[in-house]
């Protein structure tokens, strides 16, 4: 799926996929982010309920799998690089 080319420096890596495989590739990458945009729904609810004064149990709390604010623009990256 994925070879070197000889024909250029060592940090050059050239990539071919096949159209099914990009579309499973954007299929996954699209499952990620609004499976993403799932968590920072319930983390705004969480927080919305925290604020008002209703704490959430320890076991029901969200737990960010990222932590980074760079989440979607990275998703955003991945689908750019396959076009």
């Amino acid at each position: 799926m994925a070879k070197a080319n000889s024909t250029r420096p060592a940090t050059t890596l050239e990539i071919t996929f096949t159209h099914e495989t990009l579309a499973h590739v954007r299929e996954a990458l699209l499952i990620g982010l609004a499976a993403y945009g799932e968590i920072e729904r319930l983390s705004n609810a969480q927080e919305a309920r925290a604020r008002i004064g209703k704490k959430t149990k320890k076991d029901l709390r969200v737990i960010h799998p990222t932590g980074t604010a760079d989440t979607v623009s990275r998703f955003a990256d991945a689908l750019r690089f396959l076009d």
